[in-house]
């Protein structure tokens, strides 16, 4: 059922008798059945384990707002999303970023070559770091460049020389909360 302006619902919030909720999602104010959970109930290790992030993640959202150094991207999404910045923040916190390509195709280990990373996140990558290793050992490393059409490609020149054999190029993307996915190709 829809509501346009309701008297009864338009700025209620909390619970009603004991009963029925009412909230308000994305602007739009809602009644829902109040939850009901048992007393005993028990946690499983992940559901602990995502409680925690959970805190951690309310606590980066709510340092930010304290300290007023909320990032303009987060209320821009906020903005478009009809959140707030507070809430974006929480969810970026919450999903890490995507390491979705590394492309190797012009790389014959020369310096000068290029290495294209293909990393996406919720909100924003803000760094992405190469590491590249002949047998375990590096051979060289270094932050990539954010090419200037493509938000989510990132562009890393090499600088040594290196055999393509038992070559790996890991790449690690970092979003604003710190959260840090790789990725790695073998050659």
């Amino acid at each position: 059922m829809q509501t346009k302006n309701n008297v009864i619902v338009r700025h209620a919030s909390g619970t009603l008798g004991g009963q029925v909720v009412a909230r308000e999602w994305k602007g739009r104010p809602y009644l829902a059945n109040r939850p009901s959970y048992p007393r005993d109930r028990e946690f499983s290790e992940e559901q602990l384990c995502q409680q925690e992030r959970f805190e951690d993640a309310t606590a980066y959202g709510k340092a930010l707002i304290q300290l007023d150094q909320v990032p303009e991207i987060y209320h821009q999404k906020a903005e478009s999303a009809r959140l707030t910045a507070y809430n974006i923040a929480i969810r970026d916190f919450l999903k890490p970023p995507v390491i979705r390509d590394i492309g190797v195709d012009g790389y014959t280990g020369k310096p000068g070559e290029e290495i294209v990373v293909r990393a996406r996140d919720d909100t924003e990558v803000i760094a992405v770091h190469v590491v590249i290793r002949n047998d375990g050992e590096v051979v060289e490393e270094g932050d990539a460049v954010r090419d200037r059409f493509n938000q989510s490609l990132w562009r890393y020149v090499t600088v040594e020389e290196n055999g393509l054999s038992g070559t790996t190029i890991e790449a690690l993307a970092t979003d604003r909360p710190g959260n840090v996915a790789s990725g790695e190709v073998e050659l």
